[in-house]
């Protein structure tokens, strides 16, 4: 690629901070629907832990088959002034209105499932517009194959900020008023109505939205053998298992942090500030593996992310089995500078499987991708609860008493030796990766004559009418 073209694939540094905000919004559903929104329809919404794990097992199935169907849709159906826009914005009037019903139930009154089912379903269909076409945006956005890392690799940083900024809202807002659960719940209701139609308003002033090959509005839709014609390369299902791996080990991690902070650590109400200092560590180690990646190549700088948080889970063993607390926040903040830079080197990657798909069909899938993207880590998180749970059940462990010695050891053993081996998979997996840069160059070079081949078809056709 000439110094040209690598300028103006680049992306000014506005329109991708303006890009990457929208991830804040999109984290403002994540966290509080998953952490938040169950211990208050289950206590004080008086319907109980078996009906809430219900509505949200159904709820969270809706949300994992509604991905590939809004990818095609997003992928089938465009405009003539662009792809995306148009399935982002439909996103604000679903997740915003539900927002003032799911966040903020009546205070003192019992709640109804029917109605909790309703307003979830509701808040993924908008979530799942609103995530799916925002990466697939970043895919249109520039070509470049270090430039694709650069932009996914700030759109984890902007999320793992987001994740900051939800983590200490509670705690912001108490300190000025008298904050009960209902307001806690409430004010991320409020944060998220306001934030996402403030980012959506800069984004779409400030990013184009613009397409790196053209527009057709009577290009052949994409039919149900195109779409499965899409995932025979091998390639993407190696792409998906790393992502689901990765949701796995992340899963894991996450779902018996606090089981290990108290019953380990000893660490009771300062658990939630060691997670933040996690995603501190986090958007401050992303810009170093984007640089590792811009010298060697994504896959490989996948491969020695997951080195890394292999090598950091065996030492945290040993650093455990001590129960010093400072050496525990030590790690865990070695271990979050490794977090967000699997998920930004896999999204580039993806981005770069469009192409080459679109090379091979003609058509651009990158909604559909970026859904099963979306999906994979999902069925990951998922699977790292199932797996996590059910280790700990295997030796006993309880988590009303976490702190219990007989279990210690099992409990530091499912923390750090279950992402162990998930990482190794992952290194497995990526070996002998195809797509490399250069490959990724020919496939740019390819549509870029054939883009270049139907313009000028086109401006004969206009010439001989």
């Amino acid at each position: 690629m000439s110094v040209s073209s690598m300028k103006s694939a680049r992306l000014p540094l506005h329109q991708l901070l303006a890009y990457c905000s929208l991830t804040i919004p999109i984290t403002a559903v994540g966290l509080p629907v998953t952490t938040y929104l169950p211990p208050l329809y289950a206590g004080q919404g008086g319907l109980g832990l078996a009906t809430i794990g219900f509505i949200f097992m159904i709820a969270r199935i809706w949300d994992v088959i509604t991905d590939p169907i809004v990818g095609v849709l997003v992928d089938r159906f465009q405009w003539r002034h662009g792809r995306r826009k148009f399935w982002i914005a439909l996103s604000v009037p679903l997740l915003c209105v539900t927002a003032f019903f799911l966040f903020m139930p009546a205070k003192g009154e019992p709640a109804s499932a029917g109605a909790l089912l309703f307003q979830l379903l509701v808040l993924y269909t908008g979530w799942t517009f609103l995530q799916t076409t925002h990466q697939a945006w970043g895919a249109d956005l520039t070509p470049d194959y270090d430039e694709r890392s650069k932009l996914f690799g700030y759109r984890e940083m902007m999320s793992a900020g987001g994740t900051l900024l939800i983590l200490s809202l509670p705690a912001l807002l108490g300190s000025w008023f008298a904050f009960d659960q209902y307001a806690e719940v409430a004010s991320m209701g409020w944060f998220l109505a306001l934030v996402l139609p403030l980012t959506i308003l800069i984004a779409f002033t400030l990013v184009p939205d613009k397409s790196i090959t053209p527009v057709i509005l009577d290009r052949p839709k994409m039919t149900l053998s195109q779409i499965l014609s899409g995932m025979k390369e091998r390639a993407i299902w190696r792409i998906l298992a790393v992502e689901i791996c990765v949701g796995i080990g992340v899963g894991i991690t996450a779902s018996t942090f606090l089981f290990v902070a108290r019953g380990v650590v000893g660490l009771n109400s300062g658990a939630g500030s060691v997670l933040l200092i996690f995603f501190v560590f986090s958007i401050v180690g992303i810009p170093f593996w984007l640089w590792v990646s811009k010298r060697l190549e994504k896959h490989t700088a996948l491969q020695l992310v997951c080195v890394y948080s292999l090598v950091c889970n065996l030492i945290m063993i040993p650093a455990l089995m001590l129960g010093n607390l400072w050496m525990f926040i030590a790690m865990v903040a070695l271990l979050g500078l490794s977090f967000g830079a699997p998920q930004a080197l896999l999204r580039a990657m993806i981005a770069d499987q469009v192409d080459r798909e679109e090379v091979r069909s003609d058509i651009n899938k990158a909604g559909f991708y970026f859904a099963f993207m979306g999906t994979s880590y999902k069925v990951g998180q998922a699977a790292a609860i199932g797996v996590s749970f059910l280790l700990l059940a295997l030796i006993g462990f309880n988590p009303e008493v976490p702190e219990n010695p007989d279990h210690r050891m099992g409990l530091i053993l499912v923390f750090t030796l279950v992402p162990v081996v998930i990482f190794a998979l992952c290194i497995l997996i990526c070996r002998n990766y195809s797509l490399t840069r250069e490959a990724h160059a020919k496939d740019r070079e390819t549509l870029r004559v054939r883009a270049a081949n139907k313009a000028g078809e086109s401006d004969a056709s206009v010439t001989a009418g």
